[in-house]
């Protein structure tokens, strides 16, 4: 609890500065990074010996060639770089990721799994 205590001025004041960003500014921060949106506010808590596992995992993660952010020139989804997909309307937007999600659905539903002749259905 000490180490959360010590960090607990530095993010308060980040937090302040957070809440001063406008709309646009705070997609920016969460595009440079993203790990924002899946980080859940009862993490904060964990039980004993999550953290070393947290810790390990994090780790293994970071040693991922693939972490490294998005940069605006990257290609994204639909033909778009990531500035690009960013600055088209919401509506569009949402219309691209629709096209990816059906286009990935499609494939997933064309794919062949293969099963051993022995195998017994799981229900």
């Amino acid at each position: 609890m000490t180490q959360l205590r010590t960090r607990s001025v530095p993010l308060e004041q980040l937090a302040r500065l957070i809440r001063r960003l406008d709309r646009r500014q705070k997609a920016a921060l969460i595009r440079l990074v993203p790990e924002l949106q899946t980080i859940r506010p009862d993490e904060l808590v964990l039980p004993a010996g999550q953290n070393d596992l947290l810790a390990y995992f994090e780790a293994k993660i970071a040693a991922l060639p693939e972490t490294c952010p998005l940069r605006d020139n990257d290609l994204f989804l639909g033909g778009l770089t990531v500035a690009e997909f960013f600055a088209a309307p919401e509506a569009e937007q949402a219309r691209i990721w629709d096209v990816a999600h059906t286009e990935a659905l499609q494939t997933l539903d064309d794919y062949e799994h293969p099963v051993r002749s022995d195998a017994v259905p799981a229900r």
